[in-house]
């Protein structure tokens, strides 16, 4: 995660999502790791606004912040 490493070397965590795979949206995540926090609003969001992941793609926060896990999560989801 490029944005996790201006925050700390080594920096770990882990991120998942459970998506609804009929309707395409976020129906829960997990977020571990400093700062989460910053993570966890965006996974709100996402979720209780049930956003498409399409949609999604394009809030993420730009290079370089943790955010960027976003990115990645989306793409393992062929985004």
């Amino acid at each position: 995660m490029a944005g996790a490493a201006l925050h700390a070397d080594g920096y770990r965590g882990l991120a998942t999502l459970v998506v609804d795979e009929s309707r395409q949206v976020v129906v829960g995540c997990t977020l571990t790791g400093p700062p989460a926090t910053e993570l966890i609003h965006t996974a709100t969001v996402a979720v209780v606004g049930e956003v498409p992941l399409t949609r999604l793609w394009h809030a993420v926060p730009a290079f370089p912040t943790v955010s960027e896990v976003w990115l990645r999560l989306l793409e393992a989801y062929g985004l």
